[in-house]
């Protein structure tokens, strides 16, 4: 269908050659088969200039993309039949597309309507299609409008079908997302029509499917994306392309329609309703009616008797005309000059010379001329020696002399009150029976109003209706121009973002109109401290940005403290309270590797690190800067939490904690942390998005998936059903009160003993939430949880605090513990903090214990336990 769809969009193409290629990725998805035909295409294609890839499918697609630096480099790739939108694909540059993106959702919900069944069996196959269709539906588990039961059944294969289906209740209707595949052509996929044949052979339960070519092949009905349309969308991109449009300008086609082509006697069969049936729909092998079967006889007769009555009513429909015409004539010539003068002010006609021949309306408003004084005068004749009017004569002139029409040509009039009046002037030639021109007809209309609004609007998209400044989209339009001008190069530029510090504190005291005329007084303080060079915009909120021109680094850096000064100095009073505030600025050099987009990011990184270091302050960067880029990192990586949750990027690891005695407990005991795999399965370590999450807020979303997902497959990881797990709790997370009252929740729903549980709790975390915590502690230890003060000796270690923690265990920060080898310092605090830990009741456990001599020096001092690289380095929960 995609294939017939770009030749019809291309048939008249004469200029454009369409090269066909099928890669059958899903068929054959194995790597040599890859790589095959790619030397193939390099083979057939060395000598033809292309123009432009289209690529077809998901898995053709990450091909391409993957051989682009080897075949492609620098060709515009336009994709289509791309299942699921993905920032990545969005992302990529020198490429747009239209999206498949099927919404199955749908598809489910219109399944359950019809059959009335809470019950759903749905087929898939492991290809990318499948698996990015069945995470769609997997993503509507919950939704009351799907079924409440969804069955899952991945590559099914012929062989297997009727023992796979026999435990389901014959009633429940079949979803066929993906193909069955055939185990005896090395797991091949066996087609649509195939496929569904198949299924219906072995069972009697309505089979529903994504594919139209299934009907009449045992399916009751196909949810189908309509291919043809789908390749002509993405032929309209490939048009726009090819005439030189750049891929990346071309917003992608994000969401694909899709329709339900019915059979009715499967419907029949099964007892469902028409009525229950979804819109829009096409239904198939209805029962024929008389007149369906007979259409062509019954419609010969009608047409026979239909055009023997019309030429007797023809007939006699002349003879009336012929005795009407005059008056018809008459009224119609009055209704033209009745409905021009209410679609206009002024009505006028002029002879072939250009003099006035009629004119109505009130004209001495406008011109200050009656009607019969401008009659057989010329325009020009008439208003260009008037000094109160503005009128466009060179166009009219050129129009004129061509016989052109005459298009919205603008007339500016001041009145004697001092008012200023638009109006627009519109006509077209006029010519005689044998087409010799004739003059002109047109109106004049007042569209003052409309000017005004227009350039109010105008105003209003442009400039901040609070400070006056130019608004953000303006701002970026001009940056964006600046940045497309290579004659600027030349110029050094820099580009600001400017936070406002402590405004919140007077939006919250004062209210938000207090909070407004304070942002004025700053936007017009900033104005004073730079020059008539430099471009000030308000970005919204208390962010303003500001694009220093024509200053070296140094001109730009004295700019920016002149404008903390000035706004650290200012003190704004309102009702007899002053309010003190400062500006925290972030700037980077304009250079021509990053676009306006990046540079914004960059600009506000660089104030987000002024604010981090005290506020007050210009923090400078340029595009090689690592700590920003770090950051950036992190923050991308935390952005879509949830996304990654639902996607099961995170997973759990585990590491040995071990005794060093004998005498304790042999009951095995492991610390549990989290890793995170990003899309492209790299892994991520924790120290790049545990900081950043703890910052932002977001830790709290990782530990509840922490706790949640060790409790619910405790007895999966730990078999022996007594195994110790510590679990790390933020203090963010303790200071928030519903999630504490959901893990003692989670804690009381579970079976698991709560003796084989332990919270690590910082001792950073403890002394700053320290109520809190001790208040949580006691609640837990009702239940029988254990305790660990993780860190204890990385910071501000008290001893005092400790007293009043009922911890079991004391975890000694691996600082002390990786140089005690070769520190006596670091050995005499790991023995006092043992000592004290051991008085007050509690296990000690070293971190990073790396080698057999530490491990030796810290039995000699008598801590009870070890964790470490020579224990046993960290490994995923699942594996035995």
């Amino acid at each position: 269908m995609l294939k017939k769809g770009f030749e019809d969009s291309f048939k008249e193409e004469k200029s454009t050659h369409l090269f066909h290629e099928f890669m059958d990725a899903k068929r054959y998805p194995q790597g040599k088969f890859k790589e095959q035909f790619l030397t193939y295409l390099q083979h057939k294609y060395i000598s033809t200039n292309l123009s432009l890839i289209a690529v077809t499918d998901d898995s053709a697609l990450e091909w391409v993309t993957g051989h682009r630096a080897t075949f492609f480099p620098s060709l515009p790739i336009v994709y289509s039949g791309i299942n699921q939108v993905t920032p990545e694909i969005l992302a990529k540059k020198n490429m747009t597309g239209v999206f498949e993106n099927r919404n199955l959702a749908q598809t489910v919900f219109d399944i359950k309507r019809m059959t009335g069944k809470e019950q759903l069996i749905v087929i898939s196959d492991s290809s990318i299609t499948g698996k990015i269709n069945l995470n769609k539906i997997r993503a509507i588990n919950k939704d009351p409008k799907a079924p409440k039961h969804i069955y899952e059944v991945i590559d099914l294969n012929e062989i297997d079908i009727a023992t796979t289906l026999t435990p389901y209740s014959k009633n429940i209707p079949i979803l066929v997302i993906g193909q069955l595949i055939n185990p005896n052509q090395r797991n091949e996929l066996i087609r649509w029509s195939e496929s569904s044949s198949l299924l219906a052979k072995h069972t009697t339960r309505p089979i529903f499917t994504i594919a139209k070519v299934t009907l009449n092949n045992g399916a009751t009905g196909a949810h189908e994306l309509d291919g043809i349309q789908h390749a002509m969308q993405t032929s309209q991109l490939i048009k726009k392309i090819l005439n030189g449009t750049e891929a990346s300008l071309l917003q992608p086609i994000l969401q694909a329609q899709s329709i339900w082509v019915l059979d009715v006697g499967k419907l029949e069969e099964i007892g469902i309703n028409l009525a229950l049936t979804p819109t829009p729909k096409v239904l198939i092998n209805q029962k024929t009616s008389f007149y369906k079967k007979y259409k062509t006889y019954v419609w010969l007769t009608i047409t026979a008797f239909s055009t023997a009555l019309c030429i007797i009513i023809l007939m006699a429909e002349i003879i009336r005309r012929t005795k009407q015409n005059q008056k018809i004539l008459n009224i119609n010539q009055q209704r033209y000059k009745d409905l021009a003068q209410a679609g206009a002010n002024v009505f006028w006609e002029t002879n072939q010379l250009g003099e006035l021949c009629y004119i109505s309306g009130n004209t001495t408003l406008f011109f200050n001329l009656s009607q019969q004084k401008m009659l057989n005068h010329t325009f020009e004749s008439l208003l260009k020696n008037n000094n109160n009017i503005e009128f466009p004569w060179e166009n009219y002139k050129v129009a004129t002399e061509k016989k052109n029409k005459i298009k919205n040509l603008i007339i500016k009039i001041k009145l004697s009150s001092k008012d200023l009046k638009i109006l627009m002037l519109v006509a077209k030639p006029t010519f005689d029976q044998n087409s010799n021109f004739s003059g002109y007809r047109g109106i004049i209309k007042d569209i003052t109003q409309q000017h005004q609004l227009s350039e109010r609007v105008v105003y209003q998209a442009s400039y901040d209706q609070l400070t006056g400044l130019i608004n953000r989209q303006t701002f970026n339009e001009k940056l964006k121009a600046y940045l497309s001008n290579k004659q600027n190069n030349q110029a050094p530029r820099f580009l600001c973002i400017l936070d406002l510090d402590r405004f919140k504190l007077v939006n919250d005291s004062a209210g938000h109109l207090v909070g407004d005329a304070m942002l004025c007084e700053v936007a017009t303080l900033i104005k004073q401290s730079i020059t008539n060079k430099d471009l000030l915009a308000r970005l919204g909120g208390d962010e303003f940005a500001l694009l220093v021109n024509d200053s070296t680094l140094e001109q730009a850096q004295l700019t920016c403290e002149k404008i903390i000064s000035t706004i650290r100095s200012y003190k704004f009073i309102w009702n007899e309270r002053i309010f003190d505030s400062g500006i925290s600025i972030g700037m980077v050099p304009i250079t021509y590797g990053l676009n306006a987009t990046e540079l914004l990011s960059k600009a506000d990184l660089a104030c987000y690190k002024a604010k981090e270091l005290g506020r007050g302050r210009v923090y400078i960067t340029d595009h090689g800067n690592n700590s920003l880029y770090n950051e950036a990192l992190q923050i991308g990586y935390i952005a879509n939490i949830s996304q990654a949750i639902t996607n099961n990027q995170f997973f759990l690891v585990k590491q040995q904690i071990a005794p060093l005695s004998s005498s304790i407990s042999e009951q095995a005991h492991y610390e549990i942390l989290i890793r995170f795999k990003a899309l492209d399965n790299k892994l991520i370590p924790p120290d790049l998005f545990i900081p950043a999450a703890e910052k932002n807020g977001l830790i709290t979303l990782i530990d509840q998936w922490v706790v949640s997902t060790l409790l619910a497959r405790y007895r999966e990881f730990f078999p022996d059903n007594n195994t110790l797990v510590s679990i790390n709790l933020s203090g963010i997370s303790l200071s928030n009160e519903a999630f504490v009252q959901h893990i003692i929740k989670l804690i009381k729903k579970s079976d698991i003993n709560a003796k084989n549980i332990c919270f690590e709790i910082t001792e950073t975390a403890a002394i700053s939430q320290i109520t809190k915590v001790q208040n949580f502690i006691r609640e837990m230890k009702v239940l029988g949880i254990k305790f660990a003060i993780d860190d204890f000796g990385s910071g501000a270690s008290t001893y005092e605090y400790l007293k009043n923690l009922p911890a079991d265990y004391l975890k000694i920060d691996g600082s002390l513990i990786k140089n005690i080898e070769r520190s006596q310092v670091d050995q005499q605090i790991v023995k006092s903090i043992n000592e004290i830990a051991h008085m007050m009741g509690m296990q000690t456990i070293a971190e990073f214990v790396e080698n057999e001599q530490i491990n030796q020096i810290l039995e000699t001092i008598g801590v009870n336990y070890v964790q470490g690289y020579h224990i046993g380095k960290p490994c995923p929960c699942d594996e035995k």
